[in-house]
């Protein structure tokens, strides 16, 4: 080919500029975090400097003679565990336990629970059984759990006050089964299209929210549980064991967030930290309820259920 070594040349100059130009944008993510937290102690070019060493020190053994075949182990396994994992986590609990003091208002917490643990408990043990017995087993057990959750659920759930969309809005036991079903899914749509539906921007339809929650959350699980059977075939290699290992602390580093919330308060900016306590007020859009928490804040407290007219100020 004429010119061969420019061509060389230009060939692992890209490469490393999509190294370069991939790891800045994940540095700065963190660099960011750490900066809105202690920012009032930290100099930025100081974090960044040091990210950046810390992450060429790691970055080192990649480069020696099996580098190639460690990337491959650790890529691996935070690919078809941590990352799916992490994927599976958003779609699932996003439409779970998104403004879940709403559905407890109107639904009652242990309907709640019972059609949320049908949920989960059917994904987790129809996919065990469905590798240890047989798929249509899995799926099997998996529905019957779901659909026994569904049933217990509703016919323990107290009727809502609050109106449902249309035909769920027909009798008691459908508006139940749309509060414990798709509050949380929809209400998140509603409340994501205030600020990315508006102008001329597209609103997220309303077939999202059950999208994500009952068929790509299953089937990425499906998906994340074949893991499991490809490393056993694997476990005799120190590489893939390395990969495995350190792919689940990365899954322990999730899970004790959703547990431990508190304990990672830390990488929280300090005027965030109460952004996640919101009243119950079910059907009403988030920026109407932000607001109202910053009349509580300027015109002194107030209950969640007062009137409009509490908010104006007394003579």
């Amino acid at each position: 080919m004429p010119g061969a070594n420019f061509w060389a040349v230009l060939f692992f100059l890209t490469l490393m500029l999509l190294g370069i130009s991939s790891t800045y944008p994940m540095l700065d993510v963190i660099v960011t975090a750490i900066m809105d937290r202690y920012g009032h102690k930290l100099q930025r070019p100081v974090v960044a400097a040091v990210l950046v060493v810390v992450a060429f020190l790691i970055s080192l053994m990649y480069c020696s003679q099996f580098g190639y075949y460690l990337l491959d182990g650790v890529d691996r396994w935070i690919n078809n565990l941590a990352l799916v994992f992490v994927v599976w986590s958003e779609l699932a609990l996003s439409t779970t336990i998104y403004r879940f003091k709403d559905v407890f208002t109107e639904t009652g917490k242990p309907a709640w629970v019972i059609y949320n643990g049908g949920y989960f408990l059917g994904q987790i043990l129809g996919v065990a059984v469905g590798h240890g017995v047989s798929g249509g087993a899995g799926a099997g057990l998996g529905f019957g759990i779901f659909f026994l959750g569904v049933i217990v659920s509703v016919f323990l759930c107290k009727t809502p006050t609050v109106s449902a969309p249309r035909f769920w809005n027909n009798n008691a036991y459908l508006k139940r089964f749309w509060f414990l079903a798709f509050y949380s899914g929809n209400q998140l749509r509603r409340d994501l299209n205030v600020i990315v539906g508006s102008g001329k921007n597209w609103n997220i339809p309303m077939f999202w929210s059950p999208l994500i929650r009952y068929i790509s959350a299953p089937i990425l699980f499906i998906v994340y549980s074949f893991a499991y059977p490809e490393f056993w075939t694997l476990r005799n290699d120190p590489v893939y064991i390395f990969g495995f290992i350190l792919a689940h602390f990365c899954l322990i580093f999730a899970v004790s967030a959703l547990v431990l919330p508190r304990y990672y308060d830390v990488f929280v900016p300090l005027h965030r930290l109460d952004d996640g306590k919101r009243v119950a007020a079910p059907g009403v859009l988030e920026n109407l309820i932000v607001g109202q928490n910053e009349d509580m804040v300027e015109k002194g407290s107030r209950s969640p259920k007062s009137s409009d007219d509490d908010l104006k100020e007394k003579p």
